[in-house]
């Protein structure tokens, strides 16, 4: 992870990384639960889908593992994923070129 704010780990041993478990992989990595996310989202908002496949999946694993992890953000609130999480979506969803924005603190704190 390029910046170090990034570079945080979920604090668990090795063998019971957050990254590997059951849940993670169920609920923040499968196809079907990321597409799901991704429906309820556009039609609340009412955006379209990202056109990049791999890049909408990434950010609805994103947004899904927040909303697990801290519970619902205020608007503008940001909180780092875990490295461990951000890689092994990461490797599921990857950018084609290998280009990855990285974690944008909040403009107001």
């Amino acid at each position: 992870m390029p910046k170090k704010v990034e570079r945080i780990c979920c604090g668990e041993p090795a063998n019971h990384c957050q990254s590997q478990s059951l849940n993670f992989h169920l609920l923040f990595l499968d196809e079907s639960v990321l597409t799901v996310a991704q429906m309820f989202r556009q039609n609340d908002l009412t955006l379209p889908l990202e056109k990049d496949y791999n890049k909408g999946k990434r950010h609805a694993a994103y947004r899904q593992f927040v909303r697990w992890h801290y519970g619902r953000l205020g608007v503008r609130v940001r909180k780092v994923i875990p490295s461990c999480c951000v890689w092994a979506i990461r490797d599921k969803y990857p950018d084609q070129y290998g280009q990855y924005v990285g974690f944008i603190p909040s403009r107001l704190v």
